[in-house]
């Protein structure tokens, strides 16, 4: 093959998949671990496809309250928790409002509370 045709295959190849053309994380971005998407939890720093879907498939049995709780998933340690911490947040669920609010029910009158 020769060069020309080599890297017009390569281009194609990465068009074609984007978990191979993988996006470094922008500067002091954070990814949020209960709500980011499979590939946007694979912009961190050394996560691939498989521990980027491992994280996801923790999270969809319990959210993770606090980074620590990344802990539980197969080829996290210590170490790789404390170098990511930087690009790390944990917000509310994917389900879960923010703030714990409805946002429908923020400011409305609490509902009454009658005897029967």
């Amino acid at each position: 093959m020769t060069g020309a045709r080599m890297l017009v295959a390569v281009a194609a190849l990465l068009a074609a998949s984007p978990a191979l053309a993988k996006k470094p994380l922008a500067s002091g971005a954070r990814v949020d671990v209960n709500r980011a998407s499979v590939s946007e939890l694979m912009q961190l720093p050394n996560v691939g496809r498989k521990r980027a879907e491992a994280i996801a498939a923790l999270r969809t049995r319990s959210p993770f309250r606090r980074l620590e709780d990344l802990l539980a998933v197969r080829g996290i340690s210590a170490g790789w928790l404390e170098k990511q911490r930087p690009h790390l947040t944990v917000g509310a669920s994917a389900g879960a409002p923010a703030l714990g609010v409805a946002p429908a029910l923020k400011g409305a009158p609490a509902p009454s509370r009658r005897a029967r």
